[in-house]
């Protein structure tokens, strides 16, 4: 049991979609988290990608964000810290005081 509640599979499907989303993405980055993915490496994959989509300066709607914080949560990555949100706490920090 991995302890998450969607399910791996479901997971990959999500991620997948978000990766699709992406636009704007180079196609060797959406490569990569594609192999990734396909490899069950999900908690990278979701690193990897949220921070191409910060570092490119890609846009992401609120249904899009949505389904990459609930991803996160699922895989205890913290995407909101890994978009460029400046109250959105580092990992392992509890936040602003």
């Amino acid at each position: 049991m991995t302890g998450d509640p969607m399910g791996r599979g479901l997971i990959a499907d999500q991620l997948r979609s978000s990766l699709a989303a992406a636009v704007g993405l180079p196609a060797t980055d959406a490569d990569s988290i594609g192999m990734l993915i396909d490899a069950g490496e999900l908690g990278i994959a979701l690193e990897t990608l949220c921070t191409q989509i910060y570092e490119y300066d890609i846009e992401v709607d609120g249904p899009q964000r949505s389904r990459l914080e609930a991803l996160g949560m699922a895989l205890s990555v913290p995407v909101a810290y890994l978009l460029g949100d400046p109250w959105a706490a580092p990992p392992d920090q509890k936040g602003p005081r």
